[in-house]
């Protein structure tokens, strides 16, 4: 799915679109935050959810399949939707998409 946003307005920045309807009330539940040398199988994994941290090994999940990445987890306010944001590093590049 396509991130989309609304329109960008200057020191604030765009609000960010549920992909299934569009709405703009997206709420984090969680984020996961995966940290890794290129292309090493180890790293570290923090988890942010209701107030709390945990920081473990485990790469499970991570967005990436080379380095760095991130998942921001979201309910939407206007549909049923649970959308993941990812952000991966990959060859130089940074991706951002929906899951």
């Amino acid at each position: 799915m396509q991130p989309t946003f609304e329109q960008y307005i200057e020191g604030s920045g765009a609000l960010l679109e549920c992909p299934s309807c569009h709405g703009n009330h997206l709420h984090h539940e969680k984020v996961d935050v995966f940290e890794r040398e290129e292309d090493r199988s180890d790293g570290i994994h923090v988890l942010v959810a209701a107030g709390a941290a945990a920081v473990d090994t485990n790469l499970k999940g991570n967005p990436s399949s080379r380095r760095h990445g991130l998942s921001i987890h979201f309910s939407c306010e206007h549909c049923q939707a649970k959308p993941i944001l990812t952000i991966s590093q990959h060859k130089g590049n940074t991706w951002i998409d929906f899951k």
